[in-house]
C-alpha cells in the first residue's frame, strides 16, 4: 500500500528540520528517562541478590591473606605452597619496612644532634651540666627535722 505525496502531507505535520530534531531528541530523552525509572527497582533487586549470592559463595577466611578457590588443573598442595610463599613474602616485607623505618629514625637523630650547638644551648639556659639541673630540683625529697613526721605517742628524741 503505497502513499502518495498528498497522503503523506496530511498525516505528518510539516515542520522545519531544526524543530523536528529537537522534538525527536526530547521524545527520545523522555522514553529513556521513563525506562530508567521503571527499571530502577529491578536493577536494585538484581544488585542486592548478586551481592548476597557472592557473600554466601565466598570461601571462609581466617586471616588477612588471599583465599584461593581450587579451579581447573591444580591441587591443594600447590595452592598451599603458593599461600605459604606469599605469607613469607608478607613477613619479609613487614620486617624490611620496620628496618627501613628504624634506619630513617637513626639517621634523622644523628643529623639533628650534629646541628645542635651544646655550648650555645648551655649559654641560653644558663646550665653548664646536669649536676646543676639536679642540684636545684624543686621536687627532690629533702626531709628536715621540722618537716619530718612524728607518730603520736612516741617521743621526739627517740
Amino acid at each position: 500500500m503505497a502513499m502518495n505525496q498528498e497522503d503523506r502531507n496530511s498525516t505528518v505535520p510539516v515542520s522545519s528540520g531544526k524543530d523536528s530534531v529537537v522534538l525527536d531528541f526530547l521524545g527520545c530523552s523522555y522514553r529513556a528517562t521513563v525506562r530508567l525509572f521503571k527499571g530502577l527497582p529491578n536493577r536494585f533487586m538484581a544488585y542486592v541478590k548478586r551481592k548476597i549470592k557472592e557473600y554466601r559463595n565466598r570461601p571462609k577466611r581466617t586471616d588477612i591473606s588471599r583465599v584461593y578457590v581450587v579451579v581447573g588443573y591444580t591441587t591443594k598442595k600447590r595452592v598451599d605452597e603458593k599461600f605459604n610463599a606469599e605469607r613469607r613474602m608478607m613477613i619479609i616485607r613487614r620486617g624490611l619496612l620496620a628496618l627501613i623505618f628504624l634506619l630513617v629514625i637513626f639517621i634523622a637523630v644523628d643529623r639533628f644532634t650534629n646541628l645542635i650547638n651544646y655550648g650555645e644551648l648551655s649559654q641560653i639556659f644558663g646550665v653548664d651540666s646536669w649536676g646543676e639541673v639536679i642540684e636545684n630540683d624543686p621536687f627532690a625529697d629533702k626531709t628536715t627535722e621540722s618537716t619530718s613526721f612524728i607518730v603520736p605517742g612516741t617521743s621526739e628524741t627517740g
